[in-house]
């Protein structure tokens, strides 16, 4: 069979366009049925493969690609592409809830990051080290790794990083208690994703944001947020946002004494949480459905529903987000 020369220079051109206008659904299409072989002979493809495969929902494939990437990679050097698996392959460990496996990536990249004089991803890094910080409870120091994270991407002019840390900024804030600075950062994050048209990272925006005005007290604002970053996450066919909504949604329709619905939701939450492997997103609609048992008057599933999230946020590490979660779900249930 006769192979076409021009093909791979043209397929990798349009993926790549695709990709910097965050078409994700018809990359992936793009992409899905091409050779593993054939991918990695371009590992520039391969990597948009692996990196587009994780947002649709296929996390075992993009994980396969990116440690058959590993080698090829470390032959090239601490290139940026490198990099980018390295990112990347953090990323997927924590998806997973593997969260040593993930700090031990981030720090890698990290130390490469500084090698080459690479400030975009040694931010990144920054920014995704300072997330476990927030789940292993030493807020302070993710503050300051989001603010190192700021700093950089400012000067850089990186619009989608400086989305990224305001929100983790937020995020931080809001567990502190702190609303006003959290909806500040929140206006900051949805503003910069604007600016640099990254539509997952509005809707991730106005997820967390929907959370913020639900514990401050308007259902109905939050109720429009969370709904609108739905439709965000479904027009860009990404279900593992989808889910994470669901969960919010499931938090908003306990506040409002909806309890067939909030159990929908959670459940609907909880089960692609378990399809997928995402312990984070499991446990805590557990917790919810630990509240909302408990609020039903059925104490023993209460109680085994936050041994299970318990055990889980253990497992990953993330002991002290799970007792903000119980407490804040708790909350939620007896407004």
């Amino acid at each position: 069979m006769t192979v076409d020369p021009d093909r791979f220079p043209s397929l990798l051109r349009r993926a790549r366009e695709m990709d910097g206008a965050r078409e994700f659904a018809s990359l992936h299409a793009l992409l899905r049925d091409e050779r593993e072989a054939d991918l990695l002979a371009e590992p520039e493809l391969a990597f948009l493969f692996a990196d587009v495969a994780r947002r649709v929902g296929a996390g075992e494939t993009s994980a396969r690609m990116v440690g058959l990437l590993g080698p090829i990679c470390r032959r090239r050097g601490n290139d940026r592409l490198n990099r980018k698996r390295s990112n990347l392959e953090g990323i997927l460990h924590f998806d997973r809830g593997r969260y040593d496996e993930a700090e031990e990536a981030w720090l890698h990249l990290l130390a490469d990051a500084n090698t080459a004089d690479d400030e975009e991803f040694a931010a990144r890094a920054t920014n995704n080290l300072g997330i476990l910080c927030t789940l292993s409870g030493r807020l302070e120091e993710a503050l300051a790794h989001y603010g190192r994270a700021i700093t950089s991407y400012q000067r850089l002019g990186y619009r989608r990083g400086l989305a990224q840390s305001h929100q983790n900024l937020a995020i931080t804030y809001r567990e502190l208690g702190y609303f006003t600075e959290a909806e500040r950062h929140f206006h900051e994050a949805v503003g910069w994703a604007r600016l640099d048209g990254s539509t997952d990272e509005l809707a991730r925006a106005e997820q967390e944001r929907a959370l913020l005005h639900l514990l401050a007290g308007d259902p109905k604002l939050a109720l429009a947020t969370a709904l609108r970053a739905h439709d965000r996450y479904r027009q860009l066919k990404d279900p593992a946002g989808q889910a994470e909504v669901k969960r919010i949604l499931g938090l908003i329709a306990m506040r409002h004494d909806d309890s067939g619905q909030a159990r929908l939701h959670l459940d609907e939450a909880r089960a692609w949480a378990q399809e997928h492997d995402a312990a984070l997103l499991e446990a805590e609609c557990m917790e919810a459905l630990a509240a909302l048992a408990e609020r039903e008057g059925d104490g023993d599933s209460a109680t085994r529903l936050r041994e299970e999230a318990g055990a889980h946020f253990s497992a990953l590490g993330a002991g002290p987000w799970g007792e903000r979660v119980r407490s804040r779900v708790r909350e939620i249930a007896q407004r």
